[in-house]
């Protein structure tokens, strides 16, 4: 399947050295970025091709025909971006978020079903052995019912006083970080959030533009899910999915995932207890991880002729979490999805 990137700053620049070559049912054609330096550093990484790097989707889309457009931009991109690419008739995966609003992403989803095309959004923390482990235990119910979920996150940025492009966002935490861990509540638990209660706030000494703490009390229907977010921890740090404990009526799990580096994915761990032990659950093959999971399965969905599991439309109950989240700490409010 032939694509192009349009997003070639620092994250694009990775997706095109680390993620996009671990994807053999895909081949890039074409690169475009608004920022002609952020091409320049591109074309100097070997990752773009000065012959077929352009500054807009729209241009890249035209000289190189692709069939898909993966969209690594920066948020501010990604709604032109998608537009021109379903427009021109060619399937899209997004980086997360989808879209400034909710509003915003359910007018592309609707524009690609009008024209039978995919259009995806890549949640990589799904594509990890634990999840798929957790997703298995959920479903079958050989723990009983689930009445309780704890998540906690905890990183340190900002080390030595060096800022990255996350430290300057109006929500980072929430929006940056915390949207992979929404979706994966909706992804273990198979089913949509009903309402949220969010506190954040931010240390006077942080280096964040916005709330880089948080917590919140998340309902799915009957059960309600607790959450605690940090940027600013100096405690042990988390994997990048968080530590969760999830209690059923004849067990509980602990679980983890997505740790650091090429190998980050070997931290995945799921432990049942049931009758006083524990048991090291034993862990599915996820052959490919993380974002090259999420263009994997991207690409598989397309040649089979079907939606996703990462798909716009379910993203949009992903994307309505999260921003039911910042309105609800923005007003000091409980808010219902």
């Amino acid at each position: 399947m032939r694509i192009v990137q349009v997003g070639l700053g620092g994250f694009g620049r990775n997706w095109a050295q680390e993620m996009i070559p671990q994807v053999t049912e895909v081949q890039l054609v074409g690169s475009a970025d608004v920022s002609e330096e952020s091409r320049t550093a591109a074309i100097a990484a070997g990752v773009a091709d000065p012959d077929r790097c352009f500054a807009t989707a729209e241009q890249v889309i035209e000289a190189c025909d692709p069939d898909a457009v993966l969209v690594t931009a920066s948020l501010v991109g990604h709604v032109p971006a998608i537009r021109a690419a379903l427009k021109a008739g060619k399937h899209v995966m997004t980086e997360k978020p989808f879209a400034p609003s909710v509003e915003d992403a359910r007018e592309l989803v609707e524009l690609a079903e009008s024209q039978d095309l995919v259009l995806a959004v890549s949640q990589n923390y799904r594509f990890f052995p634990a999840v798929r482990a957790v997703q298995q235990i959920v479903r079958s119910g050989e723990l009983g019912a689930l009445h309780a979920v704890e998540l906690d996150f905890r990183r340190f940025s900002g080390a030595e006083g060096v800022r990255g492009p996350h430290h300057y966002l109006d929500e980072p935490l929430l929006v940056d970080m915390s949207i992979h861990h929404f979706d994966l509540l909706r992804t273990v638990l198979g089913r949509d959030a009903t309402g949220i209660t969010c506190r954040t706030w931010d240390p006077d000494w942080s280096l964040f533009a916005g709330p880089s703490e948080g917590v919140a009390l998340i309902d799915f229907d009957d059960l309600t899910a607790s959450y605690r977010g940090s940027w600013v921890s100096h405690g042990a740090p988390t994997a990048w999915a968080g530590e969760w404990r999830m209690d059923f009526a004849d067990g509980e799990v602990d679980w983890t995932s997505r740790g650091d580096g090429k190998d980050g994915w070997k931290v995945d761990v799921v432990s049942v207890r049931r009758n006083g032990e524990d048991k090291r659950v034993e862990l599915p093959r996820v052959p490919r991880t993380d974002r090259a999971g999420s263009l994997t399965e991207f690409a598989r969905a397309i040649a089979e002729g079907r939606q996703p599991e990462n798909s716009g439309r379910d993203n949009l109950g992903t994307l309505a979490l999260t921003y039911a989240a910042v309105e609800s700490a923005t007003n000091n409010s409980t808010v219902t999805l």
